[in-house]
């Protein structure tokens, strides 16, 4: 593969991420054709990369391409954004009961410093500070639980959700806040189901408080 090839290999991922993204916050709407050129010219690529990308996508059902007829955006319903949460709650409460056995105290220690800078930027209203905060921890349970199929699958959920409408979320930050009491507590414990039962929990509200921000936002379709 010539280096031209594999640098579009490399950014149609990140166009398919982009179109995700503006699909999943209504920036693009269920119905709306798709077209190339002006994608590429949005998003500052050229046409061959957003193509790839769009045939990804219609391949995971977000669009639909019909010869002849180019690409639509396939509606996004309040079922499909309720089922990748649950897909995400699932794998992420398994990650974290594996992660109750596999901590250390220093990374007990972490996780706790972690949330002690969510609770201080939520006070001082930095919301890209509490992303990244609230991320981290996360990303720190994952990996401690040393499951890499696992931790794939939950990438692949992670494909779904706007991270970028995140800051706009009603409640988001103080779920970020406020939710990770029961998870910590079952991680400093050792408990397993109970760190299961936790992570699964607060990911399902994440879910929710997301479905209540797209149905507002009329983003998501009826069926």
């Amino acid at each position: 593969m010539t280096v031209a090839g594999e640098a579009r290999e490399r950014l149609s991922p990140r166009v398919a991420k982009q179109v995700r993204d503006l699909i999943l916050t209504g920036a693009v709407r269920g119905g709306e054709r798709l077209r190339t050129e002006h994608l590429a010219e949005r998003l500052g690529v050229s046409a061959t990369p957003v193509r790839e990308a769009l045939m990804a996508l219609a391949g995971e059902g977000m669009v639909d391409f019909r010869p002849g007829r180019g690409f639509r955006v396939i509606p996004v319903t309040r079922r499909d954004v309720v089922d990748v949460y649950a897909m995400q709650a699932y794998v992420s409460g398994e990650l974290a009961a594996r992660a109750a056995e596999a901590f250390d105290p220093a990374g007990l220690a972490r996780l706790d410093d972690l949330q002690r800078e969510i609770e201080k930027t939520v006070r001082e209203g930095d919301l890209d500070a509490t992303e990244r905060a609230d991320f981290a921890l996360h990303r720190m349970v994952n990996h401690a639980a040393a499951a890499p199929k696992f931790t794939w699958m939950l990438s692949l959920t992670l494909r779904y959700v706007p991270f970028s409408a995140y800051a706009d979320i009603p409640g988001w930050p103080l779920l970020a806040r406020d939710d990770h009491d029961r998870v910590l507590a079952a991680l400093n414990e050792r408990k397993p189901d109970a760190a299961r039962e936790a992570m699964a929990a607060h990911i399902r509200e994440a879910g929710d408080l997301l479905v209540d921000f797209l149905a507002a936002q009329g983003v998501l379709a009826a069926h």
